[in-house]
């Protein structure tokens, strides 16, 4: 099985960080939406916010039918990226060994545990990093699933 795993926060959308988080920042995201839809298979989203956090963020989106599972720091009781966080999020979702998971995250730390469990690691950052635990690195989300998506249609 293939695993699309999604940092919410900074990853599935782009708000400037100095400015103080405001819900109705978030907008009906058309494009994210028609490119998540595209994406074959199980896509969760494995967040340190709240669940309700992450709830209203992919309301707000226009998102959440795109998504199977959202696991969140109070689902779990621990933020990435402690490795029990990680177990947790595996168990909970039903990850076996011989399944591939692409994690889109915007913190290196948490990239480096995901390569730790052997997840081709995405880092969706404007900055250029060079880090061995990354995969890929892509500046924003939709350039990183039109990538994806692009060999996946490539190989049909």
């Amino acid at each position: 099985m293939l695993y699309w795993i999604f940092d919410l926060d900074y990853t599935l959308y782009d708000l400037p960080i100095e400015q103080r988080f405001d819900y109705s920042l978030l907008k009906n995201d058309l494009q994210l939406n028609y490119l998540l839809e595209e994406l074959p298979c199980k896509k969760i989203i494995f967040t340190n916010g709240t669940f309700d956090h992450g709830i209203r963020c992919i309301e707000k989106m226009n998102i959440t039918k795109n998504f199977e599972k959202l696991i969140a720091r109070d689902t779990i009781n621990d933020l990435k990226p402690n490795m029990s966080s990680f177990r947790s999020f595996i168990n909970l979702v039903k990850i076996k060994n011989s399944d591939k998971c692409i994690f889109f995250e915007d913190s290196i730390d948490n990239l480096i545990q995901a390569k730790n469990l052997g997840w081709i690691t995405v880092l969706i950052t404007k900055e250029n990093i060079i880090n061995e635990n990354i995969d890929f690195q892509f500046s924003n989300i939709y350039v990183a699933l039109n990538y994806f998506l692009s060999k996946i249609n490539k190989n049909k």
